[in-house]
């Protein structure tokens, strides 16, 4: 049985946060975390097989760390002599073999629909373009498109990620955004879309638009108004909680994220989306710690700061420039 990419590099990040725990300072915590990690390795091949290649390559770094030599290498290698002195050596494994191999297998989001597409956004940025009909488009983060204008309609397929469109009006030609799981056809002008392989999200924030899905059975077909979200899969569409439609324009416009009563573990996986490595957590974890802020999309650290001084037990801490940790105080 395949897997794909997206769902594999989850399970890496769920195997690499298991190791975390499993070098505490405490006890109780490993020997807890050591039961639930051998239960998760029994889920499946794909858990199995994750775990030993990830268990093996910090056996042969503990090995390899040995000698003073290599001990000051692992130590550089992970940022700083400050960040090194709070970890333990396990950990210090864990993420010395996250930061070496990670970059270029698991924490990266490149794909070959993204290296081959007509525009490709950079991770921490947002890219904003003005296509050939006068319709603004923005990319977040590490997404991608490829677009196909011709004499009776625009298209724009997303391939990677999120973007906002402000669509501009051509009676003539149907302005369309496609993905895997159907179309969104524009009938107003401003609205994002956030692409996963298991779902295409839909935030209606001007006029609105008319959602096609391509169910092999059925095709279904749903007209969503401003202030309305939708999400789309094999399954067809299903509503999302009402849209606060300013909060959605400061993302896009202001690059502010604001949240009111949102799990922690959201937050997270938002400011995730556009930090130029990973912010590496455990979602079940931080999932009760609900958030009232506004912050600041482009400067993580900063956003990871003001989330620190308001709840003091959450603790923040830097492994490389481009892999962050964020856990709960013990």
């Amino acid at each position: 049985m395949t897997i794909d990419k997206q769902d594999h590099h989850q399970l890496v990040e769920e195997a690499a946060l298991w190791m975390v725990q499993l070098s505490s300072d405490d006890e109780s915590t490993r020997k807890n975390a050591q039961l639930k990690f051998n239960q998760w390795k029994r889920n499946g091949q794909q858990h199995q097989k994750i775990a030993a290649d990830i268990e093996q390559c910090i056996s042969s770094i503990q090995k390899i760390s040995q000698t003073k030599h290599h001990k000051k290498a692992v130590k550089a290698g992970l940022g700083s002599a400050k960040a090194y002195k709070h970890l333990r050596a396990g950990s210090a494994f864990v993420i010395a073999f996250i930061a070496l191999s990670g970059s270029t297998l698991y924490l990266s989001d490149t794909s070959v629909a993204y290296l081959t597409a007509d525009i490709q956004g950079d991770s921490a940025q947002w890219t904003s373009r003005t296509l050939a009909d006068g319709s603004r488009l923005i990319l977040r983060g590490k997404s991608a498109v490829n677009i196909d204008f011709q004499a009776k309609q625009r298209v724009i397929e997303l391939v990677q990620g999120q973007i906002y469109v402000d669509v501009a009006k051509d009676q003539n030609r149907p302005f369309l955004v496609k993905t895997s799981h159907g179309q969104i056809q524009a009938l107003g002008t401003a609205f994002s879309v956030n692409y996963k392989s298991a779902a295409t999200e839909l935030k209606m924030l001007h006029s609105r638009v008319r959602v096609q899905t391509t169910n092999r059975y059925s095709k279904q077909q749903v007209i969503v108004n401003a202030g309305q979200a939708v999400s789309m899969d094999q399954n067809g569409v299903q509503s999302l909680p009402a849209l606060n439609i300013y909060s959605e324009q400061q993302k896009w416009n202001k690059h502010q994220l604001m949240v009111e009563d949102l799990p922690l573990d959201q937050v997270l996986k938002e400011l995730d989306q556009n930090y130029k490595g990973k912010i590496m957590f455990n979602a079940e974890a931080l999932h009760k710690i609900q958030v009232n802020a506004v912050l600041p999309l482009n400067q993580t650290q900063d956003a990871l700061k003001l989330l620190a001084t308001v709840f003091p037990n959450l603790k923040v801490y830097q492994i490389t420039p481009y892999l962050l940790v964020v856990s709960v105080k013990k």
